[in-house]
């Protein structure tokens, strides 16, 4: 047996559990966008961060919650679909019977970025008025209208309102800038005080994880509201990681079971798969051929973003062309030859070791399609970095 077949038989292992892996990958991507998984666990979660209740499929209330305010309102252009307007708002269209229908119709997105969350949570919470008056420079305000700026801050209402337009018209040191804002105050402000940030946040939950962590950054920014963003944004992300890291987790059982599926229809039996390697020179020289020429070029060429998928692609055409390259897949009758990987076992020791061979495939493929490109690409690396095999026929 030549010394190459040491490298050999791995490429190709490998390179049959990354196509598997690929499989089970875009299996668990469909059945995901087809139950809008992502979308509900992010709603799910936002929910947790505002206090609110879960959803009740069950009953046709309206939503009065924060989540559903904010996706209908600064958060709704980030709902999916090409037609994301049309989308019916979450708070007044009836919910549905099953939790993934609802979030389809709904078009719930899978992703918010954290400054978007963050601006929208601060357009939520905080009265138009108040963001208005926030963002007004005081280092151009002229001295004569601080007063009426301090007084505006304390208590925003239509008198203090006015009184600050009144002081910014009459001082000609104002800038124009301020005297539009003020103008603005003016038509947005109401006879009852118009409460500053810390009021509007207090109405959240007092179990809510998000009062909390705005209680906290309000205080410490004061009216400096880029810097709320800024640090609610980081809040958000450092939250949004912890809940990645669980979906994670409860990914890779997802794969485990779709491994499981893929590997008892096709009979993917590891160690079967290791056997005919061994034993069969032309499958080795056609599995790495595949593997050198097509997967290498792949990832030479591409992006590493688009890599894994382009390798794939390339690596399933070159096994689905390579005509010496008959993996042992699928099944045969129990009168086939008894040599043959695909038939039937007929005994307890056979069944044992096919079972051993489908665990071994299963957990491999869950492992991930770039698990595998990346340990085949530093197999391939280590076999052309030796010295050429002699050539031998069977």
């Amino acid at each position: 047996m030549p010394d190459s077949a040491i490298v050999d038989v791995p490429i190709g292992l490998i390179l049959v559990f990354a196509i598997g892996s690929v499989a089970v990958s875009r299996l668990n991507e469909t059945v995901f966008g087809l139950v809008c998984y992502r979308g509900r666990q992010l709603e799910a979660e936002l929910r947790r961060l505002f206090g609110d209740r879960p959803v009740d499929t069950t009953a046709a209330a309206v939503d009065t919650s924060r989540t559903a305010q904010l996706l209908d309102g600064p958060l709704r252009g980030l709902r999916s679909g090409r037609h994301a307007g049309e989308a019916p708002d979450i708070g007044t269209a009836p919910v549905s019977a099953s939790a993934w229908r609802r979030a389809r119709r709904m078009r719930l997105p899978s992703y918010i970025p954290s400054v978007a969350f963050a601006r929208g949570v601060l357009d939520m919470l905080e009265p138009p008025a108040r963001v208005l008056l926030a963002r007004m420079d005081r280092l151009t305000i002229p001295d004569a209208a601080l007063p009426a700026l301090r007084e505006a801050h304390r208590s925003l209402t239509d008198v203090s309102a006015a009184a600050l337009s009144e002081a910014l018209a009459a001082s000609p040191a104002a800038t124009e800038e301020s005297r539009r804002i003020a103008v603005s105050i003016v038509g947005l402000a109401a006879a009852e005080p118009v409460g500053p940030l810390l009021d509007e946040v207090a109405k959240l939950p007092a179990d809510a994880p998000l009062r909390s962590a705005l209680i906290g950054i309000v205080t410490r920014a004061g009216h400096d509201r880029d810097r709320i963003i800024a640090e609610l944004a980081e809040w958000y992300d450092d939250t949004m990681d912890r809940l990645s890291g669980w979906y994670k987790r409860r990914v890779t059982r997802f794969l485990f079971v779709y491994a499981l599926l893929l590997t008892l229809v096709l009979n993917l039996d590891a160690v079967a798969l290791t056997n005919a390697l061994w034993e069969n020179r032309s499958l080795r020289t056609a599995a790495v051929e595949a593997a050198s020429t097509e997967l290498v070029s792949a990832t030479a060429t591409a992006t590493p973003a688009a890599s894994a998928g382009e390798a794939a692609n390339r690596a399933v055409n070159a096994v689905r062309d390579a005509a010496a390259l008959r993996l042992p897949l699928g099944w045969s009758g129990a009168g086939a030859d008894r040599s043959d990987p695909r038939r039937i076992p007929d005994d307890t020791g056979g069944w044992a070791l096919k079972i051993f061979g489908w665990l071994l495939t299963a957990l491999a493929l869950s492992l991930g399609a770039p698990f595998w490109f990346d340990l085949l690409g530093r197999f391939v690396n280590m076999r052309s970095s030796g010295p050429k095999p002699t050539p031998a026929s069977d």
